[in-house]
């Protein structure tokens, strides 16, 4: 696995991926790659240097996102919340699923707009770990976090940006992710244990790197635009 890019902003240092995606644009946990697509993203680590081996930690990693493109996956920014005070909605479902017997609530979606049409999520009880070598020639990494997604019925994930202004009532979730990139390239996003996209082969370099969308406009704007209710 071959990673390239590295920007170094305000906080922390950017390094690009890209990969093969098998099910990204086919159905769920496909593995066949007859209809693999290219997909991208990047990760942002406080203290990494060029040159220099570095373990991941839940303590030194900031973000990772996630460019797809993916018919089951939104585009995802997730932020480490040890990071932010931005993740007022965040704080303030986790604490209405502290009430006994709530282990869900309701968000109506009525003119809610994602930034960039990204679903950024904040990262609750966040796991890293991993290691990048210096040279960028290889790197893996775990990540394992909590965060509150729509599901529908029988409690399959549901792409946020689907529900944009549909005016629809769902069940937010609380959901378990795991990201694995495995060091021969293989990688894995998981909700609950299930396989949403699988790919391999994650060695292209991309050019250049955008600045993070603003985690403040994004927590401020769900704060006004969904409303939550408790489950009945």
């Amino acid at each position: 696995m071959i990673v390239d890019g590295i920007t170094d902003i305000n906080f922390g240092t950017t390094i690009d991926w890209s990969g093969i995606c098998s099910d990204c644009l086919s159905e769920k946990g496909d593995k066949s790659y007859k209809d693999a697509t290219p997909v991208s993203g990047n990760i942002r680590l406080d203290g990494f240097v060029a040159g220099e081996d570095f373990e991941i930690t839940s303590s030194n990693f900031l973000s990772f996102k996630y460019n797809g493109p993916s018919h089951h996956v939104d585009n995802l920014i997730i932020n480490n919340a040890l990071y932010s005070n931005d993740d007022i909605w965040i704080d303030a479902s986790d604490q209405m699923l502290s009430l006994p017997e709530e282990n869900f609530f309701y968000a109506k979606f009525e003119g809610v707009k994602l930034p960039e049409g990204e679903h950024s999520v904040f990262a609750e009880n966040l796991i890293a770990s991993g290691f990048i070598l210096g040279n960028l020639s290889e790197y893996s990494l775990k990540l394992s976090f909590d965060t509150y997604v729509p599901v529908d019925e029988s409690g399959d994930y549901i792409k946020l940006s689907s529900l944009v202004n549909t005016g629809e009532v769902v069940n937010m979730q609380l959901v378990q992710f795991n990201i694995n990139f495995d060091s021969t390239g293989e990688w894995t996003i998981q909700a609950n244990g299930v396989p949403f996209d699988i790919g391999n082969s994650a060695k292209a370099s991309i050019a250049s790197v955008p600045a993070p969308a603003s985690l403040a406009i994004f927590a401020f704007g769900l704060i006004g635009l969904v409303s939550f209710r408790k489950k009945a």
